[in-house]
């Protein structure tokens, strides 16, 4: 009777995954901010768009030139970039002139908020995190660790699911 389970549980194991996988990707969380540039964002807002998410937060000063680099190269496209440190609300601004500072510009035109539960969902554990989003809202891609050449920032939002 045992071998009879063990194997309907192995066919199940073998069959089930691939029922179970989508093809459009792994729903990224949803959520929902007001950016420091005065705009609502949200999952449901940028359906249609694909996007950049970048986990951060103010004490990783590393992660500026990253900022710089990807927003450089995606040339207006959407990218946000989001505190993991409910420490950083109320501190927006001074971290986007920080970030901006380090260049010595005024370039960085990406939104900044803090959503800690969010980077808490993703268990984000390395900064920064840098998510490319399908138009449907499903992840493409994850990358842990500074993205800082053109090239590879490009090739890395080219991705398609």
């Amino acid at each position: 009777m045992r071998s009879i389970f063990a194997s309907i549980a192995l066919c199940l194991m073998l069959i089930l995954p691939g029922c179970l996988d989508s093809e459009d990707g792994e729903a990224f969380p949803d959520f929902s901010f007001t950016g420091d540039d005065g705009k609502e964002y949200s999952k449901d807002s940028l359906e249609g768009e694909k996007y950049i998410v970048h986990i951060s937060a103010s004490w990783c000063p590393r992660c500026f030139k990253t900022m710089h680099n990807i927003s450089a190269a995606l040339n207006g496209e959407i990218y946000l970039i989001v505190s993991s440190d409910e420490g950083d609300e109320g501190n927006i601004q001074s971290w986007h002139n920080r970030a901006n500072e380090s260049n010595n510009s005024d370039d960085l035109e990406a939104p900044f908020a803090v959503l800690p539960d969010l980077a808490s969902t993703l268990e984000i554990d390395a900064m920064p995190t840098i998510y490319l989003i399908s138009e449907k809202g499903n992840i493409i891609a994850k990358h842990e660790g500074d993205l800082t050449i053109h090239s590879e920032i490009l090739e890395f939002y080219n991705q398609e699911l």
